[in-house]
């Protein structure tokens, strides 16, 4: 970490001398050393505290031993000179170095919370000294037991170790707890996890079922366009007598069937679109059959003619095919 702010001050201190910001860079540079000696005050701090607590579980061993040390016949007396005092001194000590070194691993847990001090071997030293800490109550619990056996009696420290013990006690039973309810939580999860998939494997049947319907609709929707537009087609054509002896659609004076017509001379036009079709012509005759009241021709200033159907659906009523003869 201190690296890369070095690093960082260097390259920003270089940068800013390629751009002539003199002031701006020495700013910068004083930020940033301000903000390294921060972080490495707060990295001391840290060192310290762990090196606080290392000391104090070093001094509740050296207690425990001086506790051992006492030698205790069977009848509970022992050849110092003043041996009960010397263990209620002795625990006295123990009990607060264990108060202390909780007070300190909650102080270094919430400053491990900044995220700018927290890492993950920190916090598994954190955790190691919470369990370490764990592991001496339940040695003093022992040790007091130990004692009362050999009817050496502690006085008040009694009380203060057996709040000890039942302290750890109700920590044991909340580890329990919580750990009864993650199974709980997880197996909700997994709950959870198999009903939410049932319903993605359900939504996809759902969507390729719509997928489908889609398609069926927009075949559907093609073929009734395409009826449609096979019911609302016609066919014209335009020419001179020749013309249309040419393209086999007039034989002696009359038209031929459809059947024999040559497809290709006519032109397809909508017939709910197309209903004016120019002739170019000063001349038109209809020689296919439609009702006369269903058309109308009109003359522009040349004097050509151009054929309007006032009533489509009349007009094409009898016949599909519109052959209209014009002079040269």
């Amino acid at each position: 970490m201190k690296r890369i702010i070095y690093f960082f001050a260097i390259s920003c201190l270089f940068a800013s001398c390629n751009m002539g910001q003199t002031d701006k860079s020495k700013e910068l540079i004083d930020s940033l050393k301000n903000a390294n000696s921060m972080l490495k005050n707060g990295y001391d701090d840290l060192i310290s505290n762990i090196n606080d607590i290392n000391a104090g579980f070093s001094q509740i061993v050296a207690a425990e031993d001086r506790i051992n040390s006492i030698s205790i016949n069977q009848d509970g007396e022992t050849t110092s000179a003043a041996p009960t005092q010397n263990i209620k001194e002795n625990m006295e000590f123990i009990i607060q170095i264990i108060d202390d070194n909780k007070n300190k691993i909650k102080a270094l847990e919430d400053k491990l919370a900044d995220k700018t001090y927290a890492s993950e071997e920190l916090m598994k030293l954190v955790q190691s000294m919470k369990s370490q800490l764990s592991d001496k109550q339940k040695e003093i619990a022992d040790l007091k037991q130990q004692l009362q056996e050999k009817n050496i009696q502690i006085g008040k420290l009694g009380v203060r170790i057996d709040e000890l013990k039942t302290e750890n006690d109700n920590v044991i039973k909340e580890n329990q707890a919580v750990k009864s309810e993650n199974q709980s939580v997880k197996e909700e999860n997994k709950t959870i996890r198999e009903q939410s998939q049932a319903v993605i494997a359900e939504n996809e049947v759902i969507r390729n079922e719509n997928e489908q319907v889609k398609k069926d609709n927009e075949a559907k929707e093609r073929i009734l366009q395409n009826q449609d537009a096979q019911i609302n087609e016609a066919f014209y054509v335009i020419g001179t007598k020749k013309e249309l002896k040419k393209k086999n659609i007039l034989s002696s004076g009359e038209i031929l069937t459809k059947d024999n017509y040559d497809r290709n001379a006519f032109t397809k036009i909508d017939i709910r679109n197309t209903t004016t079709i120019p002739l170019y012509s000063k001349y038109m005759k209809l020689l296919s059959k439609h009702p006369a009241s269903s058309y109308t021709s009109m003359k522009d200033s040349k004097g050509d003619y151009t054929l309007k159907i006032t009533n489509p659906s009349e007009f094409w009523s009898l016949t599909k095919y519109l052959v209209i003869r014009i002079k040269d």
